[in-house]
C-alpha cells in the first residue's frame, strides 16, 4: 500500500512541473556537470525515496543520494565531519532549531533560493538565505483503525488514560527525542504545569512501551497492529501506514502540535555546490511541496493545498525551551517515565 501511494504521488510530478519555476540555465548546466548531490536529512526513508525519484526524473543525469539520521545523531555527524574537513554532504535538511550552531561555525552557505519568495518570512532564516523551513513536523495521537473502533478514537489527550489502553500504548521518548520533548512543552503550556505533570504521571502508569530516539519504531508498531495507539509523528500515518486507505489514522485533536520542522540549507563546503543549489531550489518549489504535502507533512509554501486528512486541522507551535530549560524538563520527564 505504501508503494501504491508513492506511485500515485510520483505520477503527479509531470503535470506539476509545468507550473514550476524554470531553473537558471547556467546553474542547471553546472549542476549537470557535477552530476551528483548528497543530502543529509532527518526526513524518513520513504519520503526521501519519493524526493529522490522526483528530483532525478526532473533532472536526468544528476543522481541524488540521501542519508537519514534523526536530529541529534545527524547534528553530531555533520559537526564532526565539518570540523575534520571531511566534506561529504551538499544539502542539509535539519530541524531549524539546530541551525544557528552550524551557521555560527560557518558550515552553512548563504544562498537565497528564488523559490524563497513563496514563503512567509517566519519560515525563513534571519537574515534570509541560510535556510527555508518548507514543511513542518506535527505530533499527536496515531491509531490502528482495526484495533480502535470509531467510537473509541481519542478526542483528547487524557483519553489515553482510559483503563482499556493500559499496556497497549507506545510513544517516542521525550528524553532522547527533542521533538517529542517539544510536544510535552506544548502540553505544559496549555494544561498548566501541575495538570500536565499529573497527566504525565498517569500516562506513565499506563505502562507505555517507549522507543527512540527516532519515531519509526512507534509508527511501525501502530501500523502492524502491535499497538492500538501511539504518540508520535503524524506524517508517519502516510509514509509508514500507507495513507488514507492504510491501517493507520490520527486522532483529530485540536490543536495538533508543531514540533519544529527541517530547514533546507546548502553547506558552505559542498562538494557539488551547483547541484546543491539546484536541489535546494527543487525542495522549496511548489512541485516538491505538493509531493511533501501528499505524504502528510504540513507544507509552508504559500498556496499549497494540504492533504485531505490535514485540512481543517488547527496547528499550534509550543514554546521551544532553551538548552538549559530543555535539559531541566528532560530530567523531570526522565524521572516520570523511568528513562
Amino acid at each position: 500500500m505504501r508503494w501504491l501511494l508513492f506511485a500515485v504521488l510520483l505520477s503527479l510530478c509531470a503535470p506539476l512541473a509545468a507550473r514550476a519555476q524554470a531553473p537558471d540555465p547556467a546553474l542547471l548546466d553546472a549542476a549537470r556537470k557535477e552530476g551528483h548531490v548528497m543530502l543529509y536529512g532527518e526526513v524518513i526513508t520513504p519520503t526521501q525515496r519519493a524526493i529522490k525519484a522526483a528530483f532525478e526524473k526532473k533532472y536526468p543525469g544528476i543522481t541524488a543520494d540521501l542519508l537519514y539520521l534523526s536530529g541529534a545523531p545527524m547534528m553530531n555527524r555533520i559537526m564532526s565531519e565539518q570540523a575534520a574537513g571531511r566534506y561529504m554532504a551538499d544539502v542539509l535538511m535539519l530541524d531549524v532549531l539546530r541551525m544557528p550552531a552550524l551557521i555560527e561555525k560557518g558550515y552553512v552557505a548563504q544562498y537565497l533560493s528564488p523559490e524563497a519568495t513563496h514563503y512567509d518570512a517566519k519560515w525563513q532564516s534571519s537574515p534570509p538565505g541560510y535556510w527555508v523551513q518548507n514543511h513542518l513536523y506535527l505530533y499527536g495521537i496515531m491509531y490502528n483503525k482495526a484495533a480502535v473502533p470509531p467510537d473509541q478514537v481519542p478526542t483528547s489527550y487524557e483519553d489515553l488514560l482510559k483503563p482499556q489502553w493500559a499496556g497497549k500504548l507506545t510513544m517516542v521518548t521525550p528524553v532522547a527525542n527533542e521533538l517529542a520533548l517539544y510536544f510535552m512543552a506544548g502540553l505544559i503550556r496549555d494544561m498548566g504545569e501541575a495538570r500536565a505533570f499529573d497527566f504525565f504521571r498517569a500516562l506513565a502508569a499506563q505502562k507505555p512501551l517507549i522507543f527512540g530516539p527516532g519515531g519509526m519504531r512507534v509508527s511501525q508498531g501502530v501500523a502492524n497492529g502491535e499497538f492500538p495507539l501511539g504518540l508520535g509523528f503524524i506524517a508517519h500515518v502516510f509514509t509508514v501506514g500507507g495513507g488514507e486507505n492504510g491501517p493507520m489514522a490520527f486522532a483529530r485533536i485540536n490543536p495538533v502540535y508543531v514540533v519544529s520542522g527541517p530547514g533546507t540549507a546548502v553547506l558552505a563546503h559542498a562538494p557539488h555546490p551547483n547541484a546543491a543549489r539546484l536541489f535546494a531550489d527543487f525542495m522549496n518549489s511548489r512541485e516538491a511541496q505538493e509531493l511533501i504535502a501528499g505524504f502528510g507533512y504540513y507544507s509552508t509554501y504559500n498556496g499549497v493545498q494540504q492533504s485531505k486528512p490535514m485540512q481543517g486541522v488547527t496547528i499550534s507551535t509550543p514554546p521551544y525551551p532553551t538548552a538549559e530549560a530543555a535539559e531541566a524538563l528532560r530530567q523531570k520527564l526522565a524521572a516520570v517515565f523511568g528513562q
